[in-house]
């Protein structure tokens, strides 16, 4: 079974480094540990390997040395990496990382972004892919992968943030959310109990999360006790912004992030914002009622990616937030679908008091919607209650209120929201595509060091889908980002001892395609094409 490197505390404060081997032991019967002390941490927290590592390591290095048997070729896989090349190039993050990290370690902070992207397995597990791709003279085994989310320290990560904020932040619109992590790591004082959104029983930390309006890169982020609630947050971030000196932006957040008090500090900080009134809120309830009769105009009819609503803007002058604007919103599409939904059920609820085959956890809307009578001659009768469906008929369902201190129509309001959907696809990329759905390692270090690497995989997978997505369609075969990169993952360089020219295989179809999409120089038939054109 592999290593694994652990740490443990003596009584003098010292704090020894253990490589920690599970094995199983035939005699007794059981799984048992081996360990072997490799060194110690120093005072800031690095590592000091002892005599016995470091000579053990180098004879490694030694024997990797050793001339290995005459090969007549060398094949590396590189369509993926060379879609990912351009991408990275394009977004100007790896200059970032070696001047917050060094090159060496933004190489290798790259490499395991790819792997991410590419195969969203755990970083231990890199080594094999790496080398396979020509990237695997950065010597990145399990414990090598370890050490280096070790060295990514918060004081390096404030500097890359400071850095790449203030080369992409814009003084436009930042979309701003928050989700939850599970973590099975004992050793993280940042996971704790709380508003678990994926609803596991689990400790778990926090995640905000801010991204660029214009340029749909990720720009920061935070982790943060897995017990805080959306509303403390906002203070503790506003203050890393104001620290980072990033310029002031409209802040896009979702209902959790409403309250008085957020809004207040958003407008005394000098920040303008955008965000959907929950619909427990008394004075939202009072708008709807005043302004739903006169909302289903021409006027205020808004068409949007073949979907039709209405918005209605009521201009406000607060002496909290300034010049102000309500924007109600009405869906009828949505609506007629509960509607129908709704009138589905009732059926199928009447036929149960008909049949006499009650379910219990329905009782309420029998006795709701239902006026059921016995009479000895008849029997049973089922009517609807008419006042009650049309009470739910005319409720506030799909109608809505975005407030906001900077778009001044319905429309932009609605733009500036619906951009939020980008956000939720990156924390999906996070929990899933990038392995992050539970973190296991206990270290939190560790912890946060993989996140640092899953943040740069995300600014890379945000521009390549973003450059995907201003493809048509129908010329890309609607494939997605991961499509295209799955299509050209066989695409390879052979590489042959002497003075040859590396030759590439022949580019299918689909490889073709994909590379002249993406306007990436290629080899077909012994030349070099790009966008289908020989260079």
């Amino acid at each position: 079974m592999g290593k694994r490197v652990i740490e443990i505390k003596a009584k003098n404060g010292t704090v020894y480094l253990y490589e920690d081997e599970s094995y199983w032991d035939r005699e007794k019967g059981y799984s048992t540990h081996k360990r072997t002390c490799i060194g110690k941490k120093g005072a800031d927290g690095e590592a000091i390997y002892n005599t016995y590592y470091r000579n053990r390591e180098k004879m490694h290095q030694l024997a990797a040395e050793v001339k290995k048997p005459n090969e007549v070729s060398n094949t590396t896989f590189v369509g993926e990496t060379m879609i990912l090349d351009k991408v990275t190039r394009d977004t100007g993050v790896s200059r970032v990382l070696t001047e917050s990290f060094g090159e060496n370690d933004a190489r290798k902070i790259i490499a395991l972004s790819y792997y991410q992207i590419c195969r969203g397995k755990a970083l231990s597990n890199a080594e094999d892919w790496l080398e396979q791709r020509g990237l695997g003279n950065m010597g990145l085994s399990s414990q090598r992968v370890s050490e280096l989310l070790e060295r990514l320290k918060q004081d390096k990560v404030n500097t890359f943030f400071q850095l790449w904020a203030g080369e992409h932040a814009e003084k436009g619109s930042q979309l701003f959310d928050l989700t939850s992590v599970s973590t099975y790591g004992k050793r993280n004082p940042y996971a704790e109990y709380g508003y678990n959104r994926d609803r596991e029983n689990l400790e778990q930390i926090n995640l905000a999360l801010l991204t660029s309006c214009g340029s749909g890169l990720p720009m920061w982020y935070q982790v943060l006790p897995g017990s805080m609630s959306d509303k403390v947050i906002l203070d503790q971030v506003l203050s890393m912004m104001k620290k980072m000196e990033v310029p002031r932006f409209t802040f896009v957040g979702d209902r959790g992030f409403y309250s008085d008090y957020n809004l207040e500090l958003l407008s005394r900080e000098g920040y303008k914002f955008t965000i959907p009134v929950p619909s427990n809120v008394a004075w939202q309830k009072k708008l709807i009622a005043e302004h739903r009769d006169t909302l289903v105009r021409p006027g205020n009819l808004i068409e949007q990616n073949g979907s039709i609503m209405y918005g209605k803007t009521i201009y406000k002058t607060t002496p909290a937030h300034g010049r102000t604007w309500y924007h109600l919103y009405f869906d009828p599409a949505r609506k007629d679908k509960i509607i129908a939904s709704f009138m589905q059920k009732l059926r199928a609820l009447k036929d149960e008091l008909e049949a006499d085959k009650l379910v219990e956890s329905h009782r309420t809307m029998y006795e709701r919607y239902f006026i059921v009578k016995e009479t000895p001659v008849r029997g049973r009768s089922v009517n609807y209650n008419d006042e009650a469906m049309q009470e739910f008929i005319n409720s506030d369902s799909c109608y809505w209120v975005l407030i906001s201190t900077s778009a001044k129509t319905a429309v932009q309001a609605l733009e500036q929201y619906r951009e939020r959907n980008g956000v939720e696809l990156y924390f999906d990329d996070e929990k899933n595509l990038l392995d992050l759905r539970r973190l296991k390692n206990h270290s939190e270090q560790t912890i946060k060091g993989k996140i640092f690497v899953t943040f740069i995989s995300l600014i890379i997978l945000a521009r390549l889908r973003k450059m995907v997505g201003q493809i048509d369609k129908k010329k890309r075969k609607h494939w997605s980002e991961q499509d295209m990169l799955r299509k050209v993952e066989t695409y390879a360089r052979v590489h042959f001892e002497g003075k040859y020219k590396d030759v590439y295989s022949t580019p299918t179809a689909a490889q073709r395609l994909v590379f002249d999409l993406l306007e990436i120089p290629y080899t077909f038939k012994g030349k070099e094409r790009t966008s289908g054109r020989e260079l």
